[in-house]
């Protein structure tokens, strides 16, 4: 009868080389194949070192557990020196000449997952066929003896495999291969199969911790990526030519990996235990990266049993062919997004209301701005962007500005209006030819509802200018200060142009008089006797210059020419008419400027004549 509880048999194979199989090479299996169950107790009879093999009664995580006994067995399959096998049901228990069932990797489909707390049966799995790729892979020997190097390397390696297949059986590895500690949970661990006394303990725990690192490395990702495809995020940040993030990897397997993305334009390089990747583009969203294994194999697991799990006789495995056992990993990369302020000033101080189109990295908008001449834009991938102002008519045009956002920044651009501007010439000309120094003045509403009250006054050549003048229409021009003698030109209209000059023209015209003289009888007006009024002549003098002489006609009248005002206009006789004494009175016309407006004027002189008296 089969012992229901028969002690924990310990038995693992010397770890030859981490991914190499050691030992007899690996055979196909078909399921369904049957195997006869054999045990060598350790130590053996001629084994010097009797003492140490043995354990106490222990308990494990998972309801597991074995009484004490003071050796161990190694089980095998076929035959007492046949290929070592591993149990997988603690404290369960067997008898040399068992028969089992093979079964594929499908055996742990419905391994009751109660049994271990800690890990999935699939997982059990994964870590056992690990375990076997870097454990030892051989046949047991009858003669094996703790004092021969060859050997007691072989028996500390049965130990070791059978101590970690164990410890992932009953839950103390957890889902990264690290130890889960059973003291912790009141459960005894299954190192402590192996008292402090063992001959073996050295070189049993060298090989374990060997095999431990072999497989934790087996499915150790770089350190900053996850199993799980919602793993965080990395940030790239621009450094002013690309986006770019570099991770250092503390666990030194960069080399078993090769990365990969679905969004283009990602990059990797991998320098020592640094993966850098860049973007010349920003990412739009999160981004996973997707790190596969370069070699992706472990050995499959056979399993020897009876077709109870957790009772029954005792349940075995070993290697099977080489499977697939692809490890992968993710990261996910994001570009966080920057903000854009943009700050408006103007000449004219309005700066509420104005209107920019802001378009790049996939945005576009139209914002206005507030009564602080700002707009605020937040949560803008980062890149290069325009900004264009709406073209108003009183600013010159605004250049279009390129703005580079930086994730976790707020960059700043400026928009400053300067009103646009157009420059008048005016052309002075006068009868006299005086065109130097005369005075100017515009004014008028500029476009832009700001006043403009300028003056100017020509040079040399007779030309004002009037230099950065706001645009607008109906300006009036008008010259000030006009000389007396001058009449006064009329006020013009004037437009600016932007960025052009404006031409007018004044032309000053000297005031001008002509004067009608009419002769009279001093005492009747009318002519006497034989007097006549006509044939009288007299001369305009300009001071005392004569300028042009005039005859009276019938009516005693005669009119001038006309002269440019002056004050020191006089008329004077020089013949007088027949039948009347000459008048010496020198009489001033009255043709100050001041007196007229226009150009050409009239005014009158009425003169007397002495008839001249005759004896009777």
């Amino acid at each position: 009868m089969k012992a229901l509880k028969k002690p924990l048999s310990l038995l693992m194979a010397l770890l030859m080389c981490f991914g190499v199989f050691a030992g007899t090479g690996v055979t196909a299996f078909a399921a369904g194949e049957t195997m006869t169950t054999y045990m060598v107790d350790i130590p053996r009879a001629s084994d010097p070192n009797k003492a140490g093999w043995g354990h106490t009664a222990l308990n494990f995580l998972g309801g597991w557990s074995t009484q004490g006994n003071d050796n161990f067995t190694v089980h095998t399959q076929d035959s007492f020196t046949g290929k070592a096998i591993y149990c997988i049901e603690p404290g369960i228990g067997v008898e040399s000449g068992d028969q089992y069932t093979g079964r594929g990797e499908d055996f742990w489909d419905n391994y009751p997952s109660n049994l271990n707390p800690t890990i999935p049966p699939s997982t059990i799995k994964e870590y056992i066929g690990r375990i076997m790729t870097y454990g030892w892979q051989g046949n047991a020997d009858t003669s094996w003896n703790s004092n021969n190097p060859d050997d007691a390397n072989e028996m500390a390696g049965y130990i070791a495999t059978q101590l970690l297949v164990w410890e992932t059986v009953v839950g103390e590895r957890d889902s990264q291969f690290n130890h889960v500690d059973a003291n912790a949970q009141g459960k005894n661990n299954v190192a402590e199969y192996i008292s402090a006394s063992h001959p073996l303990r050295s070189q049993i725990f060298s090989q374990y911790s060997a095999i431990e690192s072999a497989v934790k490395r087996h499915t150790m990702l770089p350190s900053f990526f996850s199993g799980s495809p919602d793993a965080g995020a990395y940030e790239l940040k621009w450094d002013g030519e690309k986006y770019s993030v570099t991770l250092t990897d503390t666990n030194n397997v960069l080399g078993d990996y090769t990365f990969t993305s679905s969004s283009t334009g990602l990059n990797f390089s991998v320098n020592g235990n640094q993966l850098t990747i860049t973007s010349n583009q920003a990412i739009k969203g999160s981004v996973t990266v997707k790190a596969e294994k370069i070699t992706a194999q472990r050995s499959g697991v056979v399993v020897w049993t009876d077709g109870v799990s957790g009772g029954g006789t005792q349940d075995f495995a070993t290697y099977g062919a080489t499977v697939s056992d692809q490890m992968v990993g993710y990261l996910n990369l994001e570009v966080k997004t920057g903000n854009m302020k943009l700050i408006k000033t103007s000449e004219d101080g309005k700066v509420e209301g104005i209107s920019f189109t802001i378009t790049g990295e996939g945005y576009s908008a139209t914002k206005t701005t507030n009564s602080a001449g700002e707009i605020d834009i937040t949560d803008l991938n980062p890149g290069v962007y325009t900004v264009t102002e709406q073209s108003i008519d009183k600013y010159e045009p605004q250049a279009t500005q390129r703005v580079t956002i930086v994730s976790g920044q707020t960059a700043t651009v400026n928009f400053n209006n300067v009103l646009k501007r157009g420059s008048l010439e005016v052309t002075k000309t006068s009868e006299d030819g005086l065109v130097e120094g005369m005075t100017f003045h515009l004014y008028g509403t500029s476009l832009s509802g700001l006043p403009v009250d300028e003056y100017a006054v020509t040079d040399s050549s007779g030309v004002a200018r009037f230099e950065n003048v706001l645009i607008g229409s109906d300006f009036v021009l008008e010259e000030v200060d006009t000389p007396i003698r001058y009449v006064v030109p009329e006020a013009q209209s004037a437009t600016i142009a932007w960025n052009e000059v404006t031409h007018k023209s004044v032309n000053n015209v000297l005031k001008k008089f002509r004067v009608t003289v009419t002769k009279s009888d001093v005492e009747t007006g009318a002519p006497q006797g034989d007097g006549s009024l006509a044939g009288a002549t007299y001369g305009i003098y300009k001071g005392d210059t004569l300028i042009d002489s005039y005859t009276t006609d019938e009516n005693g009248q005669f009119t001038t020419d006309y002269y440019i005002c002056d004050s020191d206009w006089t008329i004077r006789e020089i013949n007088p008419s027949e039948g009347y004494l000459l008048d010496s009175i020198i009489h001033k016309v009255g043709a100050e400027p001041e007196l007229y407006e226009i150009e050409l004027n009239d005014t009158a002189n009425d003169v007397t004549e002495q008839v001249i008296l005759r004896a009777r």
